[in-house]
């Protein structure tokens, strides 16, 4: 018996060259589409690089961050936030990538043990799903790319361009053919899918992309959580929150210390449920308000503005500015030591200085912005989206001005206030407000869909936002799930006319 085989490709073209009067087994090439899930920040694992992720360094774990109830409630339940700095940031005041790496196999092989647990049960089920005639022209192996959240989703995208030539490779190698890839990602896997493919060239070799509950623009959670940590109800929220960070202190000392966390920030071209770019209100004494930023760039305008907590000296009235992003106090909260004639502990003192560590956060920040301005608007030209609405989320952020006659702390759990003196001398206090607006608790519906295109996909099914859908668990939805299966049929489905017309 003659053996010929065939790519998929030209499966229904004639066969010539065949002998007559004689069986033949006409084999179809396969080609492999991989498809690879890129998760949302803090959905990787990371270790202290150069290590294996077991024992420990100086008293601390060489595995510094794994999102499992048990590892987070035994190293980030009731810590401190020097001891929250010193796990992922590391001491001093320059945000260094390479402090931390992927807690994966090496080689990394299909990468899911650098990822968070909770995605599992959908990765297992795209990898056991059923393609229908699809799986008789293609194989659909499936990937997660982990990486470090902290750093910058510029160089996150270009090692996830990195990765997506070798598993093409791979995936050859195996199967005997492969192309293309198809990008899955969740919250802010999308910013490093985007980047990898814009910033990084890796465009040409992805079929489509599926985003799920992105914060394509930014989002005023991040601002809110940075200035009052993160907010939380019931059992599973107030733990989270413990988890996390319940302070400003906590969250300010973690994200703020960061070029990826900054770059969640409310960017350039992020608009609010009604359309506005000023989506910070602050009110003016005695009455009325005003929003910021007035010209488009909450760089300048918020993020760039150190915030002044406090009344401060005198009995007059203050125009601080409590609503800028970080009070520069809490970037260090290791602390200075104690003066002595020692030239290191004076080196010591001047990494940890509140100049030297507003300067690196600035150059975090500049970082996060070029980011932010270098995206832009991109999006691969096959792209489906989805996002959750119907969950209080803040679409924009507010403060409300009371009376201060009973002390109050600046950074309470879940909770920010910034004191100030009006018109009379009084003590006041701004409260940040609860988040309100709509969206999936995390992302508001604006950012997560492209600020509202509706612009339709060249194939069902539509992009289209799920009602009650939280931001973290979005892909344990079933209904997500299989909205997700459908869209990757269809940029399948549109490989396929590609080549057949």
């Amino acid at each position: 018996m003659a053996i010929k085989q065939v790519s998929w490709k030209f499966v229904d073209d004639p066969l010539a060259g065949l002998a007559t009067n004689a069986l033949h087994e006409v084999r179809v090439q396969r080609e492999a589409i991989p498809i690879i899930f890129v998760p949302g920040v803090m959905g990787s694992r990371l270790r202290l690089s150069g290590t294996d992720g077991t024992g420990k360094a100086n008293g601390m774990p060489n595995l510094r961050w794994d999102p499992k109830a048990g590892f987070l409630f035994w190293n980030y339940s009731g810590v401190t936030p020097a001891h929250r700095k010193l796990m992922l940031i590391g001491e001093g005041n320059r945000y260094n990538p390479d402090f931390l790496e992927v807690d994966d196999d090496s080689p990394p092989g299909n990468g899911y043990r650098g990822l968070m647990e909770d995605y599992r049960s959908f990765l297992d089920a795209l990898r056991d799903e059923d393609w229908g005639a699809l799986g008789k022209l293609f194989v659909f192996p499936v990937y997660g790319f982990g990486y470090n959240w902290g750093a910058s989703n510029r160089s996150s995208g270009a090692k996830l361009a990195t990765r997506i030539t070798e598993i093409i490779a791979e995936a050859k190698a195996i199967i005997g053919a492969c192309e293309k890839v198809i990008l899955v990602t969740h919250s802010m896997g999308g910013l490093v899918a985007r980047a990898a493919m814009k910033l990084a060239g890796a465009e040409g070799q992805v079929l489509g992309v599926v985003h799920g509950v992105q914060p394509t623009y930014g989002a005023p959670a991040a601002y809110m959580r940075i200035k009052a940590g993160f907010e939380g109800s019931g059992i599973v929220g107030r733990l989270t929150s413990r988890f996390l960070g319940p302070t400003g202190r906590d969250v300010t000392a973690l994200l703020a210390n960061t070029i990826g966390g900054l770059e969640l920030l409310p960017g350039k071209r992020y608009l609010d449920g009604h359309g506005s770019s000023r989506w910070l209100e602050v009110p003016d004494l005695p009455s009325g308000s005003h929003f910021l930023p007035l010209r488009n760039d909450p760089f300048t305008e918020i993020y760039r503005v150190p915030a002044v907590v406090r009344e401060g000296q005198g009995s007059g009235p203050t125009n601080n500015t409590y609503w800028g992003l970080v009070d520069p106090e809490l970037l260090t909260p290791e602390g200075v030591s104690a003066k002595t004639d020692n030239v290191l502990d004076d080196d010591a003192d001047a990494m940890l200085s509140p100049t030297t560590a507003w300067s690196g956060f600035l150059a975090n920040l500049a970082q996060a912005e070029s980011l932010q301005d270098d995206l832009g608007t991109y999006r691969h030209p096959r792209t489906w989206w989805f996002n959750g609405e119907g969950v209080d989320t803040a679409d924009d952020a507010s403060y409300a001005i009371s009376s201060n006659w009973v002390r109050s702390e600046n950074y309470p759990t879940r909770g920010f206030h910034g004191f100030l003196r009006d018109a009379q001398g009084s003590s006041m206090q701004a409260v940040l407000q609860d988040p309100v607006g709509n969206g999936d608790g995390t992302v508001p519906v604006m950012s997560s869909s492209f600020n509202g295109d509706l612009t339709p996909n060249l194939s069902a099914p539509a992009n289209r936002g799920f009602v009650s859908l939280e931001h973290q668990p979005a892909y344990e939805d079933r209904a997500v799930r299989a909205w997700s299966s459908a869209a990757i049929t269809a940029i399948i489905g549109l490989h396929f006319k590609d080549t057949h017309g």
